[in-house]
């Protein structure tokens, strides 16, 4: 919940009251006895307190009254300072100024200029920031209990702390002047903005380092995979047509080659080549390589090498399933102890 807090700086006394929306929940009050200094307004720093509003007393504000042709508010505060010139002690310019319209004529209205020397407002503002009490708002209760009433201001207010405390609330709400303009006004949220800013330009950057990190890995994974599912074909594609040493692109390769088969299909007459083939290398074990097919319209030979004696038996005695008049016409051990072997057999007839 948002707490404002308010400090009413009297003749001899600092009364901090604590708001919630617009609710007085607390109150403590400091003595004041000559100049205020940081360490004399520690104790009215509270937590959770999230703006400060400040009210001067009226001994420490000039009082002016002014009548304008006008009384459109802007209009005032853009010739002000005009109507002021030689109304005040030194230069306009060294003063802050605002003003409370006291009462509406008409033709215009009159107007209670409220000033504070420039060089003692920021003393006044750097005192209580040094405290951690930066005020948002300067304000005076004294104006709102007065009406305005410049008389009143000069003979001195004498109000009760309850009266006063409702008048802080009234001043949060609606401020009767603020005397932080121009080079003193405040600039507490625009500095929280710009931590904010920071703050999210920040994670923003931490995101994408995140995001950018896990492109990288993704990346490389997939860099990985690929090459592994390369690794993969080739070694397939080199498993069918050991013939080919050299692979560059395996899909096209393959492809060449089964067009290749589907040409060879066609010159030996209608024999069923492919299928024959698929049927073989089905019944192979994975030690058996194929490198050599011939099909001359009645005989089909096949050439290859296994590991073992062994698994060339059992490669032929699974061809005589599908395949009639199956033979191992010879078989041999190699210089690295494999076996070269040649199968005739015929395509089985119905």
């Amino acid at each position: 919940m948002q707490r404002t807090g308010f400090i009413d700086w009297t003749d001899g006394n600092l009364n901090f009251h604590i708001f919630e929306q617009h609710k007085h929940v607390d109150s403590v009050s400091v003595p004041v006895e000559g100049e205020l200094n940081p360490s004399s307004l520690t104790s009215l720093l509270k937590t959770n307190i999230s703006e400060i509003y400040l009210s001067l007393p009226s001994s420490l504000l000039t009082f002016r009254e002014l009548t304008f042709p006008f009384s459109d508010k802007i209009k005032i505060r853009d010739t002000i300072s005009f109507e002021l010139e030689d109304l005040l002690l030194g230069s306009v310019n060294d003063y802050s100024i605002d003003h409370l319209v006291t009462e509406y004529l008409d033709s215009g209205c009159r107007v209670l200029a409220v000033c504070i020397e420039k060089t003692r407002l920021r003393e006044i503002i750097n005192t209580f920031s040094s405290a951690g009490l930066e005020p948002k708002i300067i304000t005076s209760v004294d104006l709102r209990l007065s009406g305005g009433n410049s008389e009143r201001l000069i003979e001195g207010l004498t109000h009760d702390n309850e009266a006063r405390t409702k008048a802080a609330g009234e001043e949060i709400e609606n401020p009767s002047v603020n005397l932080r303009r121009d080079e003193l006004a405040y600039t507490g949220d625009l500095e929280r903005m710009k931590k904010s800013l920071r703050l999210s330009a920040s994670l923003l950057l931490v995101l994408l380092l995140i995001l950018g990190a896990f492109m990288s890995l993704k990346y490389a994974a997939g860099k990985k995979e690929n090459k592994r599912l390369n690794a993969e074909l080739a070694g397939t594609f080199q498993s069918v047509f050991p013939e080919d040493k050299k692979i560059i692109d395996a899909v096209r390769q393959f492809k060449g080659n089964l067009n290749l088969l589907r040409d060879k299909k066609a010159v030996l007459g209608g024999v069923p080549v492919l299928d024959m083939l698929n049927n073989i290398a089905k019944l192979k074990s994975r030690n058996i390589v194929l490198n050599d097919f011939n099909a001359d319209g009645k005989n089909l030979i096949i050439k290859g090498t296994a590991a073992t004696f062994e698994e060339v038996d059992a490669f032929k005695n699974n061809l005589a399933s599908p395949f009639d008049g199956v033979k191992v016409l010879n078989s041999d051990a190699t210089a690295d102890k494999k076996i070269n072997f040649t199968i005739i057999m015929q395509e089985k007839t119905v």
